[in-house]
């Protein structure tokens, strides 16, 4: 345990449990609350949040996608998606057309409100990943990137593998 961390601890006896301060699932997701909460607070600024910006990051990078797909590739579930959907619709930061192939399916798009707002969020995320390496050597940044990958690996392998 490093002498910085330690000094963590001892500042925050009293408001975490002993075993939480060590613990990385509590770490990482204390991590990720303040992480999401800074990120969010640039991004309300704009009048965007975190959630909104997901499919639009998404749609930035893939391109035009089906809505079934946006669903696939994130980690929102089909009705959440629907109702983010219909809220960028509204401000006119998607469209959506149905497919020419598959009436069920809808093909969303970003238009150019929604693509300043991507870039917009992109920067915010950007921001705060210096942030949250700030005094870090490149190989410490790469270190905590390899590690958090690790742990989300083994966190989704199923058990008994």
């Amino acid at each position: 345990m490093t002498e910085a961390t330690k000094d963590i601890i001892e500042t925050n006896a009293d408001a975490v449990h002993p075993e939480a301060a060590v613990a990385p699932g509590y770490l990482a997701n204390h991590a990720a609350r303040v992480f999401n909460r800074l990120v969010d607070g640039r991004l309300r600024e704009h009048g965007l949040t975190l959630s909104l910006i997901g499919p639009l990051l998404l749609l930035s990078w893939k391109g035009s996608m089906f809505q079934r797909d946006l669903v696939r590739h994130s980690a929102v579930k089909q009705p959440a998606m629907v109702a983010l959907l219909d809220k960028l619709e509204a401000a006119e930061m998607i469209t959506r057309q149905a497919s020419a192939t598959d009436r069920r399916a809808a093909t969303v798009d970003l238009t150019d409100r929604g693509r300043d707002a991507a870039a917009i969020g992109r920067a915010a995320l950007l921001e705060m990943n210096a942030k949250a390496v700030n005094g870090f050597a490149p190989q410490e940044t790469a270190l905590v990137v390899d590690l958090l990958t690790r742990v989300i690996a083994n966190l989704e392998t199923p058990s008994g593998t």
